[in-house]
Formats: structure tokens, C-alpha cells, sequence
């Protein structure tokens, strides 16, 4: 019998920022692609909420190749977001706090990272938090220090079959995704508990929705799309498939890594943001978020 996996994914606040990857349409003649995640690509998230941070560092050491040594923590991906970003310590956070945290301020090699084990994930959130939170500032600023800054860039994906189909085809990790989840994701159709890919596959949309939740979009068949959880020995070696037409995503999120020339939409965004007007808008934006976190 699985146990019932934490999740705690909040929507992401629209920023004026923020580029988007349009894909108006699939490469022609294309009705599959994208790397298909196996378990040990997969990490386990247990009893916390991590998945944010989780699906980010998955997507970096799918993209670099390092898919066997998981290279990049998660755990310091998560203390990254809660301390600097969402700048709180209650469950949940966003793709975009991980985005954010990721690009700013590097993802730390998994070697380097030695605070939490996967045996404090499954002791739960409140005891995880807490030896989170009990990092020194100062061990923080040296692990800073050993980041890597590989992502050059992200950006939103349109909730659109071609569009998602574009950006994972010309990933080579996917997509960042966020869902609303039910049991269904965990349990058979007579809501029994069950890991058993028959059961949830395809997934089935949720009757009641019990959090959000951020997986991968690794690759896609006509209208199946298939995801890579977060959940270790899940469905299909930790992943599954949904069918696009019933089920779809909230919101998308394409990586942009270092080895990797950004599209030309993404550039002209990027040059656009130079203007005056891009500056105006970074500032009215920076004020926005001013005047939300004063509230």
C-alpha cells in the first residue's frame, strides 16, 4: 500500500517580465518527441512539499546529461525559494520561485549538500522545515559560492497542444508543468489506494482537487502527454501518461540551459527589455510586487 505523498504547488503570480514561448504549432510532420524520464531519473519527495524544487533539478540533470548521479540538490534548490523568494516557511511554493531561485542564484552539485537525506523527507514537513531552517546564514553564503549558474533563461508555455508540443520537442528535458491534483492520482477508480500505473493511467482528472502539484512534461504522442513525477516508484517508473484533451496542465514552464541557443522569440523579448519601455515595465513591475508584499 503507497503512502500519500505531500505536495504543496501554488499557482505562479503572472510577472510582466516573464518571456513567453509561444510554439504556435508542432514541427511539421512531428506527432511525437521529448525524452522519456525512467526511474533513475526520478527522485522521491516523500512526505514533503518539493516537488517545485524537485521537477527543476530533475529537468537540469535531464538537460545535462547527468541523469544517473542526480548532480544538482533539490534540498538547497528548496531553502533557496523559502528564504529568499516566497521569504516563508509554511508548505507550498511555485515553479516560478524555483525559476527564480534557479537562475539567480545557481543550483548546488548534490555532493556539496549534506544538511538533509531522504530520510528526513520522510519524517515529514514539519521536522524537514525545521533542519532547514536551523542553516546557518553563513554555511548558506559558502554553499552559494558553489553554485552553477546553467540556466540562462525560462519561460511560460501556452496551455495549447502544439505550443506544449513544440517547447518539449525542442527541450531535451521537458517541460515544467503544474496541475490541479486529486486522489486520483493515487488512488484506483473505487478510490482504493494504489501505485499501479493501470489505475491512473491515463490520468484521470480530479473530482475534487486537493493541491496543486508540479511534475514534468517529458514527451507527448498525438494528445498524450506523458509526466515525470516526483513520487520515486510511481505508475510507470515514476511516470505516467494524461490524455490532453481531458486533463490539462495550469501552466507551463520552458528551461533554457547554458549549452542551449535561446529561440529567437525569446531573444527579441530580451532585446525588447532593453528599451525604455522594458525598463518602465520592469519598474512598475518591481513596484507591484513592492505593494503585494506590503499587504
Amino acid at each position: 500500500m503507497p503512502y500519500i505523498p505531500s505536495t504543496g504547488c501554488t499557482p505562479s503570480k503572472y510577472d510582466l517580465r516573464t518571456f513567453t514561448f509561444s510554439g504556435v504549432e508542432a514541427p511539421l510532420g512531428i506527432t511525437s518527441g521529448g525524452k522519456r524520464y525512467d526511474l533513475e531519473d526520478i527522485e522521491n519527495q516523500s512526505l514533503v512539499g518539493i516537488c517545485t524544487a524537485i521537477s527543476l533539478t530533475q529537468n537540469a540533470n535531464k538537460a545535462v546529461q547527468n541523469t544517473t548521479n542526480r548532480n544538482y540538490s533539490a534540498d538547497f534548490q528548496y531553502l533557496l525559494q523559502k528564504k529568499f523568494i516566497d521569504k516563508n516557511w509554511f508548505e507550498g511554493s511555485s515553479i516560478f520561485s524555483a525559476l527564480q531561485a534557479g537562475k539567480t542564484y545557481g543550483l548546488l552539485p548534490e555532493q556539496d549538500w549534506k544538511w538533509t537525506m531522504q530520510e528526513d523527507r520522510e519524517k515529514g514537513y514539519a521536522y524537514y522545515m525545521a533542519k532547514l531552517k536551523a542553516i546557518p546564514d553563513a554555511e548558506i553564503e559558502r554553499l552559494l559560492t558553489r553554485t552553477e549558474k546553467i540556466i540562462t533563461a525560462y519561460a511560460s508555455v501556452p496551455v495549447t497542444r502544439d505550443a506544449m508540443a513544440r517547447a518539449i520537442y525542442e527541450s531535451k528535458s521537458g517541460i515544467l508543468s503544474r496541475f490541479e491534483l486529486g486522489k486520483e492520482w493515487y488512488t484506483d477508480k473505487w478510490g482504493n489506494l494504489s501505485w499501479n500505473k493501470d489505475d491512473i493511467e491515463p490520468l484521470r482528472k480530479p473530482q475534487i482537487v486537493v493541491s496543486g502539484h508540479a511534475v514534468t512534461e517529458c514527451n507527448f504522442v498525438g494528445n498524450s502527454f506523458r509526466v515525470a513525477n516526483t513520487w520515486g516508484d510511481w505508475a510507470d517508473k515514476g511516470t505516467a501518461y494524461h490524455l490532453f484533451d481531458t486533463y490539462k496542465p495550469t501552466e507551463n514552464w520552458a528551461v533554457f540551459y547554458k549549452d542551449k541557443e535561446l529561440p529567437e522569440e525569446i531573444k527579441e523579448q530580451i532585446d525588447e527589455q532593453s528599451t525604455i519601455i522594458g525598463k518602465i515595465t520592469d519598474l512598475l513591475q518591481m513596484i507591484i510586487s513592492l505593494v503585494q508584499k506590503l499587504r
